[in-house]
């Protein structure tokens, strides 16, 4: 198993973004991975409008799966449409 770091920005009328975090980690553990840490950093502004909007809900999470399996965990984030921007990252082993 490789590290991995995932950051994704929610939608900001979100009701319970913390139950979409969950939900995200279980996508993880469901493809054989393990979450090694999960960050909320909460409401923040963004850079430049995405969809129109100008805040989001941050996370980040330190995760360890499979090289193969990341496609299908960034596959399921685009396909949740409270999902506004994810992005995974290959995190240095040492």
């Amino acid at each position: 198993m490789r590290p991995y770091e995932l950051m994704v920005i929610l939608e900001p009328e979100l009701e319970d973004h913390k139950a979409l975090v969950d939900e995200i980690q279980e996508v993880v553990r469901n493809l054989g991975g393990e979450i090694e840490k999960a960050e909320v950093w909460g409401k923040r502004r963004l850079a430049y409008p995405i969809q129109k909007r100008m805040e989001g809900h941050y996370s980040v999470m330190a995760f360890k799966i499979e090289p193969e399996k990341v496609s299908e965990v960034e596959r399921i984030l685009r396909l949740k449409q409270q999902v506004m921007r994810h992005l995974v990252t290959l995190r240095d082993e040492s």
